[in-house]
């Protein structure tokens, strides 16, 4: 399904098929749009590591890089110029880890000491990673992350290519949730909305559920296998 099944599944079902609607259509790509990124928001995000939001660009004498603000989490990080793993690490841990520096055990902090990229540290800024150590040499960061779609429900004819066609019509427990909410004598209908909200997210933490379970047997299948 492509976003005008959506669209007509959604005035389908809400029975508003016939001018003039009482859901605008610029009303309805909202829907669809906050929908999708929600859907994805709620099961966790999806798995990416080969889109260009992947490649953070590292700059020599800039301590802080910008990353997109569709990423919801970092799994890992990669130095490209060598393979080495750059460790993620949240601005509140830092102070409590520690380094091993030729054999010397210290803690690791926020300095201006210039070299490879060794750490990411997340949390610092909105949407950006700092640098432990601040780079001397260009180079690019691979990660491996979970985010929300980059793209966004605007038109008809748009491939919903973040969300499986197998939860595309459930997307629409959301829409109405939204549309339900609009304040306007015959769209308004708290209990409708509340009812495809609870639907909606019954069915995201399903998904959810069903793919924690799906990762841990993959994991079982690996390891028990070796």
């Amino acid at each position: 399904m492509d976003s005008t099944g959506l669209y007509d599944a959604f005035r389908s079902d809400v029975v508003d098929t016939a001018r003039p609607y009482l859901w605008s259509e610029a009303e309805v790509w909202r829907y669809a749009n906050d929908a999708y990124r929600m859907f994805v928001r709620l099961i966790g995000g999806v798995p990416d590591f080969d889109s260009d939001v992947c490649a953070i660009g590292v700059v020599p004498g800039e301590a802080v890089a910008d990353i997109n603000p569709n990423i919801l989490r970092i799994m890992s990080a990669t130095r490209r110029s060598d393979s080495n793993v750059i460790e993620v690490i949240n601005s509140t841990d830092l102070g409590k880890m520690r380094s091993k520096d030729y054999g010397q055990t210290k803690k690791l902090v926020m300095d201006s000491v210039a070299g490879p990229v060794r750490y990411a540290v997340l949390g610092l800024r909105k949407n950006a990673l700092r640098w432990i150590q601040v780079p001397i040499e260009a180079d690019i960061i691979d990660l491996v992350i979970y985010r929300l779609p980059l793209g966004t429900i605007t038109d008809h004819g748009q491939e919903l290519t973040d969300v499986e066609e197998d939860h595309h019509l459930h997307l629409l427990h959301w829409m109405k949730h939204l549309a339900y909410k609009k304040h306007d004598a015959d769209t308004f209908d708290p209990n409708a909305s509340a009812k495809g909200e609870a639907d909606f997210r019954a069915y995201c933490a399903q998904v959810k559920a069903e793919m924690s379970r799906y990762q841990h047997k993959t994991r079982t299948v690996t390891y028990g296998g070796l």
